[in-house]
């Protein structure tokens, strides 16, 4: 079975740019790194993080086809959902 494999940079990089820096769940506007926020609190719940599509604890698979970057906050509120 063919996986897809991309080095973590190139993995984030791809998908930062087909979800055009947006988070997958909300919407909104993601921070690339820390330097864009101006406060440590804001970095740390509009970071870009990863995110199972379907979770890993429901069977999903760590591949690029189910990944997707959501701030840190958004995927928290997520947890294992679908």
């Amino acid at each position: 079975m063919a996986q897809s494999y991309l080095a973590a940079g190139q993995k984030f990089e791809a998908l930062w740019a087909a979800q055009s820096g947006n988070c997958a769940l909300c919407g909104e506007r993601m921070l690339r790194n820390r330097f864009a926020a101006p406060h440590a609190r804001v970095w740390a719940k509009q970071r870009a993080t990863y995110d199972h599509i379907i979770p890993r604890s429901k069977g999903g698979k760590d591949t690029a086809e189910n990944l997707q970057l959501a701030h840190a906050r958004c995927n928290k509120i997520k947890g294992n959902r679908i």
